[in-house]
């Protein structure tokens, strides 16, 4: 009787959640109808250039902001007047200092408040910041607008790519590097956990993009159940963040960047995993709010963005740790090595 009973619970869930990516996809196909009408009804011309190949201009900018992207976690130490600070209890966060740099000094890019948006959860627990991969440039956005209360995750073939932006962010717990294909959902999970416990408390939450890809596309992809499970069953604080146009301001996949950009953000309302005891309602909650954060977010044309409130992300301060010490020696070392390297190399072309 117990094991007909669990045959069919299993078949009662499977079909619940067949319905529900159903309505989902239902809820994505009227929203993409809205978003053609919207197009053809007169969308912005800065909004159509973003369907179209990048400009030589943007191009260029792209070109630019790689290499320093590339270096980034070490210039942004090097930018930081924060090292004149003498109390080490109260110096801002490695992840806060590094995504202002490149938010604020490189890309000039600006936050600005999509109607209806809430602010960000400073909730005193932890919480998955659950937010829309766009582009290169959501690592320090995301970053920099969750005021580096949050890693990162990103597969660890990015450390490949960069590793000396890399290296020193996992080293400061900014980023979380995982392998994809790990396999075991259990190790990756407590993974996490121990990454939580090993930084005491530096860290709030985590950023994570659901839809488990990037998209740069007008509708969202259905939410990947990986994560959510994660805080789900760790009783963790969620909130939605969606931010439009961040694949114009430094996107490897469209070859293209551009400064002095205002970017809508909308914050959700925050959700308790512990008001869902069935994963389920959970998800299907999480996703409402995600769908309405994406559309309030990419409903906001460039021009009427200029109009919208500016959010700037507060400061976050952190107790200075060796691993900062080291980070920052390390950095400086570097920074000699390259400077001396590229001057010699210099010096024999001449």
């Amino acid at each position: 009787a117990r094991a007909n009973a669990m045959r069919h619970s299993s078949r009662t869930n499977a079909a619940r959640r067949v319905t529900n990516d159903a309505r989902h996809s239902s809820t994505l196909a009227r929203a993409m109808t809205r978003e053609d009408r919207a197009e053809r009804g007169g969308a912005s011309s800065g909004d159509r250039a973003t369907r179209r190949d990048a400009t030589t201009a943007q191009r260029l900018t792209f070109l630019a902001m790689a290499p320093v992207f590339a270096l980034s976690f070490q210039l942004s130490i090097f930018a930081s007047t924060d090292g004149a600070r003498v109390d080490r209890r109260a110096r801002r966060s490695p992840g806060f200092e590094w995504g202002k740099f490149m938010t604020r000094s490189v890309a000039n890019a600006r936050f600005k408040l999509a109607p209806g948006s809430g602010t960000l959860a400073r909730e005193k627990r932890r919480t998955v910041w659950l937010c829309n991969h766009r582009a290169w440039s959501d690592f320090f956005l995301d970053i920099y607008l969750t005021e580096g209360r949050a890693f990162t995750m990103s597969r660890m073939l990015v450390a490949y790519a960069f590793p000396l932006f890399m290296v020193p962010a996992m080293v400061c717990g900014v980023v979380f590097g995982f392998k994809r294909d790990a396999g075991d959902k259990e190790k990756l999970n407590a993974a996490l956990d121990a990454h939580f416990d090993a930084f005491g408390g530096e860290f709030a939450g985590m950023v994570c993009y659901p839809e488990g890809t990037r998209n740069v596309r007008e509708n969202s992809m259905p939410l990947k159940r990986g994560m959510l499970r994660y805080a789900h069953s760790r009783k963790m604080a969620v909130q939605c963040v969606c931010t439009a146009r961040k694949e114009r301001v430094f996107s490897s996949h469209l070859t293209c960047a551009e400064r002095g950009l205002a970017l809508p953000v909308y914050f959700a309302e925050v959700i308790h995993a512990e008001d869902y005891p069935d994963f389920e309602d959970f998800y299907n909650e999480i996703r409402s709010r995600w769908d309405n954060a994406w559309s309030a977010a990419n409903g906001v044309s460039a021009a009427e963005a200029e109009s919208l409130p500016d959010y700037t992300p507060r400061e976050h301060v952190v107790r200075c740790t060796p691993r900062h010490d080291a980070v920052i020696v390390s950095s400086a070392l570097l920074t000699v090595l390259g400077v001396a390297l590229t001057w010699r190399a210099c010096s024999k072309l001449l």
